[in-house]
Order: structure tokens, then C-alpha cells, then sequence
């Protein structure tokens, strides 16, 4: 199961990570993965100068921002494999 963790400080919530929940959870429900998928949100991912922080199975990105929420996702389920989505 894929885990995406996203940071919800006030950093990251501030810098975006507000919207960058809403266009993960609108991307798992259309693509039919949000019970592959195990997404919750953290206080602190203690990078606030590098936020909006979004943590995908260990792999941490930063800056993301929303417009490119869509691409990351689409970058790491097509390089998990079919298994893994």
C-alpha cells in the first residue's frame, strides 16, 4: 500500500499543502486508488524552510507546489508498478 503523508505545520499549510491535500485526495478518488492508498497528515516534517513538504513511501518532496501535485503522483504510481497502485 503506497503511503502519502502530508505535512499540515503551519509552514506548509501557509505555503500550500492546504490545496495540495485536496488535489491528492481529487487525484486517488478519479483514478479509483484512495483504498490503495493510505494518506494522513503530520504537524511537522521538520523541513518549514522547504514546504510545502509531501512525504510518498519514504520519498520526500519539496516545494510542491499545486500545480505540480498531478505530475508527482502521476510520476510515482506509474514507477511503482501495477502492483503498487
Amino acid at each position: 500500500m503506497t503511503r502519502i503523508t502530508v505535512c499540515m505545520g503551519s509552514s506548509c499549510f501557509a505555503r500550500g499543502n492546504n490545496r495540495n491535500l485536496e488535489l491528492i485526495l481529487e487525484y486517488l478518488q478519479k483514478r479509483g486508488l484512495k483504498g490503495k492508498v493510505d494518506i494522513k497528515g503530520a504537524l511537522c516534517e521538520g523541513r518549514c524552510n522547504q514546504g510545502p513538504n509531501i512525504v510518498v513511501d519514504g520519498t520526500v518532496y519539496s516545494d510542491v507546489k499545486p500545480v505540480s501535485v498531478v505530475a508527482l503522483l502521476d510520476h510515482h504510481f506509474a514507477s511503482a508498478g501495477p502492483d503498487r497502485s
